[in-house]
């Protein structure tokens, strides 16, 4: 008498790679090429060829559609572990991230602008009320990398690939430069340190003590050092991490600040250690919207510049950064991306350093990193154009939509097809000794 086999579990675990399968050994995931013959060859070689029919989804179809494979209990309980699956993840929300931002085109309903006439200036100021600037061709700073962790030539590639566009770069000050270093350097300091020879510096940041606190006093002193070794020249600006923004902007907006650097990785207490912080998780957009927010309550917003870092991938997220109130972003791990190198994992640092050692023409890796740049420059002012702006610096939050309620906390962004904005700015009204209270008109 033959052996009666028990019947399958289903988990419904094609759907989709997120989905765990079940630890039930004897559920079925049917996963892709597991069934032999020459039809497996095939059906993997289709699969993935379209962004509609995923592998997922054609493993989905395949199985579904198998003969002689299931009876019509078995088949019942696979769609039923199917239409499961499908209300799990309707409740999935993603997370706060730039793409769950989209651009609401002024072009949908007039052309505001003629964008075949009209150029549209990328230029970017930081400090503009002092004798010195930092102009930047376009709005991009190369930095949130150690590069005194990086192999000894590559710091060297991306500095001339800033100078050649007319851009800046931001270093620790004890990286070692040499005569062809001509890129405008932002030079990174700890607060209540003595700065070194600034004599090659385009501007200066400093950086937050432990736990990401800053102390009124002691940063103004290292702003006072600064004043002195460059005469006041050239602007100062401080890192804000995304814990500390109210309290950072509020005890050093009236120091004399020039800018701020609002770092959407730096989500700890301390400081990051990685030389890559991006590979750690997804940036917190918060940090920004609430800077730009405190600002705005210090009447502060068009006197002090924002710089963005965390995340920026391409033109798409650097024009959504501008929307929110960046005058510039930051370029990390992309540039180190960009460089032409042939990565094949970014998943760690360590396979990724490895990648970067191995040597390559500096014309050519210089050119590869000029070349991101100017793309990400060409994006961001297309989509500026789009939104009826004829300069970068004039996008505004009311070019954006927000896909999620999480985002449009996160952004202050209106929800799309809601026109509802659901951001609790009530953390501006907290009774704290080191926030002064909300005044008229600053609501």
């Amino acid at each position: 008498m033959a052996a009666t086999s028990s019947k399958p579990v289903f988990d419904g675990a094609t759907l989709s790679p997120k989905l765990k399968p079940k630890a039930d050994q004897d559920a079925v995931s049917l996963p892709i090429g597991k069934t032999g013959g020459g039809l497996d060859r095939a059906y993997k070689h289709a699969a993935g060829k379209s962004n509609t029919y995923a592998p997922e989804v054609v493993d989905m179809i395949y199985h579904m559609s198998r003969q002689g494979v299931f009876d019509d209990g078995q088949v019942s309980a696979f769609v039923e572990a199917k239409l499961m699956a499908e209300r799990d993840l309707a409740r999935q929300i993603p997370a706060a991230t730039w793409d769950q931002l989209v651009f609401l085109s002024a072009n949908l309903t007039r052309l505001v602008i003629d964008p075949y006439r009209e150029k549209c200036d990328s230029r970017a100021v930081i400090g503009p009320g002092r004798p010195r600037p930092l102009f930047l061709a376009w709005p991009i700073v190369f930095g949130q990398v150690d590069f005194a962790r990086l192999p000894e030539a590559l710091p060297g590639h991306i500095a001339r690939a800033a100078a050649q566009g007319d851009l800046a770069i931001t270093v620790a000050a004890d990286l070692p430069r040499d005569s062809t270093w001509t890129a405008s350097t932002i030079i990174e300091v700890d607060a209540g340190s003595e700065p070194v020879d600034l004599a090659t510096a385009a501007a200066v940041q400093i950086t937050p003590g432990p736990g990401g606190w800053v102390d009124a006093g002691q940063t103004q002193r290292t702003i006072e050092a600064v004043h002195r070794s460059t005469d006041a020249q050239i602007p100062v600006g401080v890192v804000v991490p995304v814990e500390r923004v109210g309290a950072i902007v509020d005890a050093t907006v009236g120091l004399g600040i020039d800018f701020y650097v609002c770092d959407g990785q730096w989500t700890g207490s301390d400081r990051p250690t990685e030389i890559f912080p991006e590979l750690g998780a997804a940036p917190r957009l918060e940090v920004l919207t609430e800077t730009v927010e405190r600002l705005r309550w210090h009447c502060q917003e068009e006197h002090i510049q924002v710089i963005y870092r965390g995340g920026i991938r391409g033109g798409a997220d650097a024009g959504k950064a501008h929307c929110l109130g960046a005058t510039a972003v930051t370029l990390g791990l992309a540039a180190v991306i960009g460089m032409g190198f042939k990565i094949t994992r970014i998943d760690n640092e360590k396979s990724l350093i490895e990648s970067l050692a191995k040597s390559r023409d500096s014309d050519e890796v210089q050119s590869m990193v000029y070349n991101f740049a100017k793309s990400i420059v060409t994006e961001v002012t297309m989509l500026a154009r789009a939104c009826g702006k004829s300069s970068v610096a004039n996008m505004e939050p009311e070019d954006l939509r927000a896909l999620t309620i999480d985002t449009s906390a996160a952004t202050g962004i209106p929800l799309a097809g809601r026109d509802a904005c659901f951001r609790d700015r009530a953390d501006l009204n907290v009774d704290d000794p080191g926030v002064p209270p909300v005044a008229a008109g600053h609501e």
